[in-house]
């Protein structure tokens, strides 16, 4: 069936739409291809004092390796302690050293005397007039109840609180750390850690005093934004005067960012002036081998758009630190050359340009959208044209209405819809191509059978991918090219097409329909059918199949990926412009094209099952480009290797059974 001109012609104009979006949204994406890698500075030096290196020698051998920077964080109480800058104890401590006659001192003395709780008070020493100088006005604002007892050239302060509690507390940064980045010629990614009651003075001051040194990012310590939750305006304008970087932590799931309290208002406060970290915690990095931690590294800046790689040294166990060190410096090393090969550049990274799309220009993609279900319903039921262009009106009012009441839901539901409509739309498309081969007497080669078959998936795969040009174009925005905000919905758009093709498979081809005749005789002789233990068993392995769809999808799947998959993958990632998606070009494409050389054939049995492995196909293409983090050209690659490989398998499978079904008629005939 035809689809309506008018829908038709509205689908196209809105698809011009999009098309010169996803433009855009490329000119948006293109400079940003410079990475930072930035090892932790904390790490490293104990890997180095564990091999007795100076750090200087260490950090010099990372930058050689490739490393672009390095991650300092605040020094906390304990770190202070530990360095010998400070002595550091509980009251209860102090006053128990006097009546183990330990001679007090004046200062230690007072303290002692004074009215303060000895089960809940910290109290802080240090003989050096710097070290006072520097933790001093900090301690004052971050630590409750101050006081300062420093008399005579001994230095003493006291907050409230159990040590056990406080040692971790953030003081200050210790800027000779800054100095020896800056003269090994490195870079610097602040690690700050945020406190109630923070000022603006003080945020101003630390970031002038950052802009001292080569302080390129910025990503939060702790589980606050810097300024929240009263500052975060403060924060955003500096981090736009000094062009800093701000670094969002991604999750381990691979989805959005380590959730740190005011982060995501910063982010959109400072114009998307930010860039996705990539942070392999210990306990992933303890289950893999250091090759397979490069092969992460490198997947998160090529497929995810990570562009700040923070680097922890790997550890193992059975290595002495200095085999580990140069395992370490081996993949840095490698991991470098890759990603150069790859088009990328070390250095400073330059942040994503803002883009956003705006609430109009979503409105025409919507109206496309819309159009593209109406042709949907239309060819599925046939609705008369008075009834369909109100059903398409009032969708469209509907769609206007949602998107005044909750824009924050708005976009997601369009683009739901979107990767909902083209998949079964093109899947509809090959159920009528099927109907018609069926009832044809037509004979071809098997040259012929073969082009069609093809020419067939590429139809099928434009409409589809109709569905992700709509999908990739309204959510452009860098809202969610950051993962500031993701697309949801995932499992229902990779469901709901099966369901529309299995509804639309009974419709228009039908079970038994030439004994039948009607749908309702052919679902009741189904549900009659005996259960045999074959069809049993077939069920069995369709529930098999069907976990492993649903569980590869998401970022919460438990489905396990193979070792030999693994390589695999790893192995295309790094040798192919982008990965082919696996369930396209070794099951999806393939069955599309046995199942369309089966329908010309007329071996109507394999229809449904090989639809159904087939339109998971077409969802997938969609689904890539709903991975919104993925440049365009990955996602593009990706499908285009994906029907490439799979084209070649579907027609090495139509060869084959092709030659089992000669060899059986040739025996039938005998």
């Amino acid at each position: 069936m035809k689809p309506n001109k008018l829908l038709l012609a509205v689908l196209v104009l809105s698809l011009a739409v999009a098309a010169f979006t996803l433009y855009q949204r490329l000119e948006a994406e293109e400079p940003y291809y410079r990475v930072e890698l930035v090892a932790d500075y904390e790490k490293y030096k104990e890997l180095a004092d564990d091999m007795g290196m100076p750090i200087e020698d260490a950090l010099t051998d990372l930058r050689d390796a490739g490393v672009t920077s390095v991650a300092i964080k605040e020094e906390t109480l304990e770190k202070l302690r530990a360095d010998g800058l400070i002595s550091v104890m509980n009251l209860w401590e102090l006053m128990e050293q006097d009546l183990l006659r330990h001679p007090l001192n004046e200062v230690a003395r007072r303290i002692k005397d004074s009215d303060l709780d000895p089960s809940g008070t910290v109290v802080i020493f240090t003989e050096d007039a710097v070290t006072y100088g520097r933790i001093r006005e900090p301690l004052k604002v971050r630590g409750r109840a101050f006081r300062d007892w420093s008399q005579g050239g001994i230095y003493a302060m006291s907050v409230s609180g159990r040590y056990e509690d406080l040692k971790e507390l953030a003081v200050v940064f210790d800027y000779g750390k800054f100095k020896m980045a800056r003269a090994l010629g490195l870079n610097i990614a602040a690690r700050p850690y945020n406190y109630r009651g923070i000022t603006s003075g003080y945020i101003e001051g630390l970031f002038e005093k950052l802009t001292d040194y080569p302080v390129t990012s910025i990503i939060f310590d702790g589980e606050q934004a810097l300024g929240y939750p009263g500052e975060l305006e403060t924060t955003a304008r500096m981090i736009k005067e000094t062009g800093i970087v701000l670094g969002p932590i991604e999750t381990w799931m691979q989805l959005k960012h380590i959730e740190q309290l005011g982060l995501d208002s910063l982010i959109q406060l400072a114009d998307f002036r930010a860039a996705r970290v990539f942070s392999l915690n210990e306990a992933e990095a303890d289950k893999v081998s250091p090759r397979e931690v490069m092969d992460r590294w490198f997947r998160a800046v090529d497929e995810r758009n990570t562009r700040l790689v923070y680097l922890k040294p790997k550890i193992e166990g059975k290595k002495d630190p200095e085999d580990n060190f140069e395992t370490n410096i081996k993949y840095i090393g490698e991991f470098s050359c890759l990603i150069a090969r790859r088009g990328f550049e070390l250095g400073d990274v330059v942040p994503m340009k803002g883009f956003n799309i705006g609430s109009l220009r979503l409105l025409v993609l919507v109206v496309g959208m819309v159009a593209g279900a109406a042709i949907l319903i239309d060819d599925l039921i046939r609705i008369r044209k008075k009834y369909l262009y109100g059903l398409f009106a009032l969708a469209v009012a509907g769609c206007f209405g949602l998107q005044l009441v909750v824009p924050s839901l708005a976009d997601k539901a369009f683009a739901l819809g979107a990767a909902i409509v083209f998949p079964s739309l093109a899947m509809l498309y090959v159920l009528r191509y099927c109907d018609k081969a069926l009832k044809t007497s037509d004979q071809r080669n098997w040259k012929g059978i073969i082009g069609s078959s093809v020419l067939l998936l590429l139809k099928a795969s434009l409409i589809s991918l109709v569905g992700a040009v709509y999908v990739a174009s309204m959510l452009s925005s860098t809202l969610y090219l950051l993962e500031v905000d993701i697309f949801r919905g995932v499992k229902i758009a990779h469901i709901i097409p099966l369901l529309v093709f299995t509804i639309a498979y009974f419709i228009i081809i039908g079970y038994r329909r030439d004994e039948y005749r009607n749908l309702e005789g052919e679902l009741k002789s189904l549900l009659d059918t005996p259960l045999m233990v074959k069809y049993a068993a077939l069920l069995g392995l369709v529930a098999v199949a069907g976990y492993l769809y649903l569980g590869r999808t998401g970022h919460t799947a438990g489905a396990p990926i193979l070792g030999i998959e693994a390589q695999i993958r790893t192995f295309m990632e790094q040798t192919l412009p982008a990965r082919p998606r696996t369930k396209e070009f070794l099951l999806a494409h393939p069955a599309f094209v046995i199942m369309a050389a089966a329908a010309i054939t007329r071996f109507e049995a394999l229809l449904l099952p090989l639809g159904l492995a087939a339109a998971i196909g077409q969802v997938s293409m969609v689904n890539s480009f709903s991975h919104l983090r993925t440049p365009l050209y990955i996602s593009f690659f990706r499908t285009v290797y994906g029907l490439g490989f799979g084209i070649v398998l579907g027609v090495i499978g139509v060869l084959f059974l092709g030659g089992i079904i000669k060899i059986f008629t040739a025996r039938r005939r005998t």
